[in-house]
């Protein structure tokens, strides 16, 4: 009985490795785990990016500068120009999964080497954090031009990422998925931990998860009602605060709205009703801002312009899209 045990349980185990080995292989998923040691969560209202740290966040490393900002490498040194460009954003323009020198942001500062390039997008922030951090451009002298790319959750008001660790001392993974059954799982602590754990280093788990539970389509419907049934005011609010402050130092603001996956699978007025009210806010604010949201419908394959399984994170193929159109407003 014990050796009919064992070998079912090792026959069971080798099964799960080779097609590991196989989703690794053939990329058929991502990972979206966060190591420890990037992100600090000592102020539970405002986590933010461990100032000269590395370390792997969604399966690649990152080098954070003193500032807390990302950059390219380990003590990357910025042109001091007399001009520069602050990016303002969350998880998306940080860049998640996607190798610095691969964003819009790298692919900028690859271009434009005359420009310095301030990343402050820290994953997990929205409108709450950004307000609170307003006047952060002004730390920085010879700011030309401040980029803030709106992705659809940054209405909301809490955080949207959360620790899940002792102290900090374990993984941390993004918390937007609101269904009440994995609400309710994610209240068990080991479940949290062993999601957690995956997330981090199973290609086979992250891919089983995206086929069976479409994330995108599940994050896209949470956000959707959220913009149904709320009339956006403290987007207004910061919007309208960010486009004075910057006006009355002569400093240009660029708004960029980029869409979630699942939009681009029916781009219906339906599905683009968060676009629409957030165009017509700007409009009102007479704010300078750009909806991608069609160049991404517009294309032929719009699936690959996004992390695997993912609502919003953008693929290198994304983040080209992204920079072929901004680059023309530098």
């Amino acid at each position: 009985m014990k050796k009919i045990i064992f070998i079912n349980l090792f026959t069971v185990i080798f099964i799960l490795f080779f097609f590991e080995i196989i989703a690794n292989f053939f990329k058929l998923s991502n990972l979206k785990g966060i190591e420890p040691g990037l992100i600090d969560f000592s102020n539970s209202k405002m986590h933010k990016m461990i100032p000269n740290s590395s370390g792997i966040h969604f399966g690649k490393e990152v080098f954070i500068d003193k500032n807390g900002f990302r950059i390219p490498q380990k003590n990357y040194k910025y042109n001091n120009s007399n001009k520069s460009i602050f990016i303002i954003g969350d998880s998306t323009t940080f860049g998640n999964g996607v190798s610095e020198e691969n964003t819009f942001i790298g692919k900028m500062r690859k271009k434009f080497r005359k420009w310095d390039f301030y990343n402050t997008a820290v994953p997990g922030y929205n409108i709450k954090h950004f307000n609170k951090n307003i006047n952060q451009v002004e730390d920085f002298k010879n700011v030309k031009k401040v980029f803030y790319f709106i992705t659809l959750n940054d209405v909301y008001g809490g955080a949207s990422i959360v620790d899940l660790s002792e102290k900090g001392k374990n993984k941390i993974s993004v918390n937007n998925e609101r269904t009440t059954i994995l609400k309710n799982l994610r209240d068990i602590k080991f479940i949290n931990k062993l999601n957690a754990f995956l997330r981090n280093k199973s290609y086979l788990y992250m891919f089983l998860k995206g086929v069976v539970t479409d994330p995108s389509k599940r994050y896209f419907l949470n956000i959707q009602n959220i913009y149904a049934k709320n009339d956006l005011n403290h987007m207004n609010d910061y919007m309208f605060k960010l486009n004075k402050k910057l006006s009355d130092k002569n400093i240009e603001l660029k708004i960029i709205i980029l869409p979630y996956e699942f939009q681009t699978r029916n781009c219906s007025s339906k599905n683009l009703m968060p676009q629409i009210k957030l165009n017509k806010i700007l409009e009102k604010l007479k704010v300078n801002f750009l909806d991608y949201t069609n160049y991404f419908c517009d294309h032929k394959n719009p699936k690959i312009l996004f992390y695997k399984f993912d609502p919003m994170h953008l693929s290198e193929k994304g983040h080209s899209l992204v920079f072929n159109l901004i680059k023309n407003e530098i």
